[in-house]
């Protein structure tokens, strides 16, 4: 068994070798897995606008579906403070203004402040994850810290173009685990 950094290295290797046409595929795969959850309950989405530098899940159609059949729910994207590893959210809608951080990531510059309690759902960026909902992301514990003053029933999705591990060995007592992962060909529900 490896642990998280081993898996996080080969995993990130292994989603950065995937050339466009195949991502396209998983990606399509990926976004008719999530329109069929139910989104009926949901107020406030939590979601991440992806990365193509890493290769990561494309979630740009779902935002457009989501905005598109469910113009109700209200988006949430956040903002990153480097200075104490939190995360702070804003309402994400037409007059939100976006730009890149010093990573590359996309986020709001400002605008009306969301508290964690109100979002009902997730959409978490990883590299992989075990069959427990143990999640291995980039390893700056952003989305641990995020999810731990979420309300207790918050529906946190990971999206992932790799299968589930069996199990990641060395997770600590902050890891927070899913609720749910969806890859390619599954939903699964821990």
């Amino acid at each position: 068994m490896m642990t998280k950094r081993e898996l996080r290295k080969v995993y990130r290797e292994k989603r950065l070798s995937l050339d466009e046409g195949h991502r396209e595929q998983l990606d399509s795969k990926l976004f008719h897995q999530l329109i069929r959850l139910d989104w009926s309950g949901c107020n406030y989405l939590h979601v991440f606008i992806s990365l193509p530098k890493y290769n990561e899940p494309d979630t740009s159609r779902f935002i457009k579906w989501i905005q598109n059949h469910y113009p109700d729910i209200k988006l949430v994207l956040s903002k990153t403070d480097l200075l104490d590893g939190s995360m702070i959210n804003y309402l994400w809608d037409q007059d939100t203004c976006i730009a890149q951080n010093q990573w590359g990531i996309f986020e709001p510059v400002g605008g009306e402040i969301i508290r964690e309690k109100l979002i009902d759902s997730v959409l978490v960026p990883l590299l992989l994850a075990d069959k427990k909902g143990n999640r291995i992301g980039y390893g700056k514990g952003f989305y641990d810290r995020f999810l731990v003053n979420c309300r207790d029933d918050v529906r946190s999705i990971g999206l992932s173009y790799f299968d589930l591990v069996e199990q990641i060995v060395d997770t600590e007592e902050w890891d927070f685990p899913l609720k749910y992962c969806v890859t390619p060909d599954k939903t699964y529900r821990f």
